[in-house]
């Protein structure tokens, strides 16, 4: 009889600026190469606009903007993570779009007390690499 293993919640990795992040797959449509998207009049802040992906309107934000991040130390936000929620599609600009891992069971999610913000979830060691675990939907969901 073999043990039967506990389904493990996948997470996308994405680098922004000088930090590692993780993000849960379970919302996440796909990742796009980057593309301009059309600018949207009177958006929130933190929007940069909206592109067309396979007939769905997509908002795009800044993720050095959801992170409190500097955009000047962001290299060129090259992928669009895209998320699909009960309140529509999100598209959130990163970096570069690393890899998928196994994410780790909520009890080894260390809190994050020097970043306050309410994307930030808390962070995640694999493979010796420190990530920080960061959930869009909230934020996203919560947009006009």
């Amino acid at each position: 009889m073999g043990v039967v293993e506990q389904a493990l919640e996948k997470g996308i990795c994405f680098r922004l600026g000088e930090e590692r992040y993780v993000h849960p797959l379970s919302n996440i449509k796909e990742v796009l190469s980057y593309q301009s998207p059309a600018p949207v009049p009177g958006a929130s802040a933190g929007v940069e606009g909206m592109i067309d992906v396979r007939g769905h309107m997509v908002t795009v934000l800044y993720g050095s903007y959801l992170l409190s991040l500097d955009p000047a130390t962001c290299e060129d936000e090259g992928h669009i993570i895209v998320l699909e929620l009960p309140t529509g599609y999100f598209g959130i600009r990163v970096e570069a779009v690393e890899r998928v891992i196994d994410l780790p069971q909520n009890n080894s999610v260390q809190s994050l007390e020097y970043r306050n913000n309410e994307c930030i979830q808390g962070t995640i060691n694999y493979h010796d690499e420190l990530y920080i675990y960061v959930d869009f939907s909230d934020y996203c969901s919560a947009l006009d």
